[in-house]
């Protein structure tokens, strides 16, 4: 016979769990078995915690503050199976926004971040943005000529602040990952060449990605002139005639319809797709078949 306060007999514990009057005190309820010394009960809880989704990831951050560490573990566990769902919803939404794929690049660049370092706070990674900007707008003479307005940008980021392309471990997933982009003030060519499209967008300068086949640059667009330049290495200003030998030198034919601005889809998946080569080449397979996942949702 079961007994009803016998919480280790599986078929009783899931039912009672849907027995409180709201879902806050069904969560609570579930949270309170995540650690149940009945194995099945467990994996039932945790299956019933991640069909609910985001609602119950302020319970399991309470949970995962707590001393007992076997609690901390499994809470943590669950968070991280439900932040991949969340995220792929977040990036259908960011996608639908605008089909053309010239939705808000930083916006889905904040949501990559999520995924890489869920427990961050992307406030933070905002706020730097935000404080770098304040600083180079001191430095811009907006009258002088574009050429000189990049020049002023690049010897800021790149000579005054440090930031510089990770040449030694370029396949380090933190080279992605934006917040320790500015925290290392290392990065890929993509992730360098972003970090000046959102000063850019900051301070009112016209500067856009350009994706090359197989280097990511960026350029100050014009309708005369427009000034192409390459983050990774220290903001060489480029002409078109350099912009094909990079396109050449990986062994790839040069077209002029190249230099065209990307799209913030283009940007994003581009970056994705980095990090799905680092991952199943380290054997995270798992990481690497989300974000195969977010690419499906943002094309």
């Amino acid at each position: 016979m079961v007994k009803e306060d016998n919480l280790s007999h599986s078929g009783f514990v899931i039912e009672q769990s849907m027995r409180p009057n709201s879902d806050k005190n069904q969560i609570s309820y579930l949270i309170r078995l995540i650690d149940d010394r009945d194995e099945f009960v467990r994996k039932r809880v945790r299956e019933e915690l991640i069909k609910r989704g985001e609602d119950v990831i302020p319970f399991l951050e309470i949970a995962a503050r707590t001393e007992r560490h076997e609690v901390q573990s499994i809470a943590s566990e669950i968070i991280q199976a439900i932040i991949p769902l969340k995220l792929l919803r977040q990036f259908s939404e960011l996608a639908q926004s605008s089909p053309s794929g010239h939705w808000c690049l930083e916006t889905g660049v904040t949501l990559l971040q999520k995924f890489g370092y869920p427990d961050e706070e992307t406030h933070n990674l905002t706020q730097s943005l935000d404080h770098l900007a304040e600083e180079v707008s001191l430095l811009i003479d907006y009258k002088q000529p574009p050429e000189q307005t990049v020049k002023t940008l690049t010897r800021f980021l790149f000579f005054e602040k440090g930031f510089e392309g990770n040449k030694i471990n370029f396949s380090d997933p933190d080279n992605t990952y934006f917040s320790r982009v500015l925290d290392k003030k290392m990065g890929l060519p993509i992730t360098l060449s972003a970090l000046c499209v959102f000063l850019g967008q900051r301070v009112g300068l016209p500067i856009v990605g350009v994706g090359l086949p197989g280097r990511y640059i960026a350029k100050y667009e014009s309708l005369t002139h427009p000034i192409y330049f390459d983050p990774f290495d220290k903001g060489r200003i480029l002409s078109q005639e350099d912009c094909a030998k990079l396109v050449s030198n990986m062994g790839y034919h040069f077209e002029e319809y190249y230099l065209g601005a990307a799209t913030s889809r283009e940007t994003l998946t581009r970056m994705m797709n980095n990090l799905i080569m680092t991952y199943n080449s380290n054997s995270e397979t798992g990481k690497a078949k989300h974000l195969s996942e977010f690419i499906k949702a943002l094309s």
